[in-house]
């Protein structure tokens, strides 16, 4: 999934966040792995490896209302579209129409529908790939898109391509109390085989289950949260506004819900 952003390869530490910088993120961590490497009978295998857990504790695990990374990443996050379209995602034709399938939207297509908070979170080839739930909900119909396999490096997002809203894509919405209607947008690129889906429709889920996961190429999650139901956390924002990647692990968290009420 390429390096980080030249000279933008760092993230402020902030609560417990992973404090070294992109260029020195560690390899393999093989004792994170539940299997050992010799069990694996392909690269596929092992590049969509299970790891310890345990060792991805979700962040205030009793409060529903705490927003957690769905991925071991550099994430990227914005309270608005609009935001992320000026500091980050440059491809022309982008939009939030666009991403969940709705084909090429005209100027204002977007308009009636909700805002959006935006979180990237990009993977590289040596981060576990399997990919967790942000929220408390129940799946609902999950949306398969055929596409491109543009690379998803920081320099292709910032680029006039739309990476997002071209490249081989499986769409999850989530149903939940708290945030309303959240999307998790699985995004294949260079050499992914597939998306593979761990969950079905109608599914309960909780914070941390899995949701699914890539296999071997690079690959990147977009999550769509209403900005009127979650307040991203500063840090991040703040990191995203300078754009720099934060490295994140799963469980982490990433935003509280407001008082925003769904029924």
């Amino acid at each position: 999934a390429g390096a980080g952003v030249p000279g933008r390869t760092g993230g402020a530490p902030s609560r417990g966040r992973a404090s070294m910088t992109v260029g020195a993120y560690p390899a393999l961590k093989l004792v994170e792995m539940v299997d050992p490497i010799s069990s694996f009978n392909s690269f596929n295998a092992f590049f969509s490896r299970r790891i310890r857990m345990e060792l991805r504790p979700i962040a205030d695990p009793d409060d529903a209302r705490t927003l957690v990374s769905c991925a071991d990443c550099r994430l990227m996050a914005f309270a608005s579209v609009i935001r992320a379209t000026q500091l980050w995602i440059k491809g022309r034709q982008f939009s939030v129409h666009k991403l969940l399938g709705g084909g090429s939207p005209s100027a204002h297509e977007d308009v009636a529908g909700p805002e959006f908070g935006l979180v990237i979170f990009r993977l590289a080839p040596q981060d576990y790939h399997r990919f967790h739930a942000p929220v408390d909900g129940v799946v609902g119909a999950p949306k398969r898109i055929e596409g491109e396999y543009y690379t998803v490096n920081p320099m292709a997002i910032r680029s006039a391509i739309d990476v997002y809203g071209e490249n081989t894509r499986v769409i999850i919405p989530l149903h939940t109390e708290l945030f309303g209607t959240v999307y998790v947008v699985a995004i294949g690129a260079m050499m992914v085989g597939s998306v593979l889906l761990s969950v079905t429709e109608g599914q309960r889920i909780a914070r941390g289950d899995e949701l699914g996961y890539f296999q071997f190429g690079g690959s990147t999650l977009v999550l769509l949260v209403e900005s009127k139901a979650v307040r991203l956390d500063a840090d991040l924002l703040a990191n995203s506004d300078a754009c720099i990647e934060t490295l994140v692990q799963v469980g982490m968290r990433i935003g509280r819900a407001t008082e925003a009420v769904y029924t």
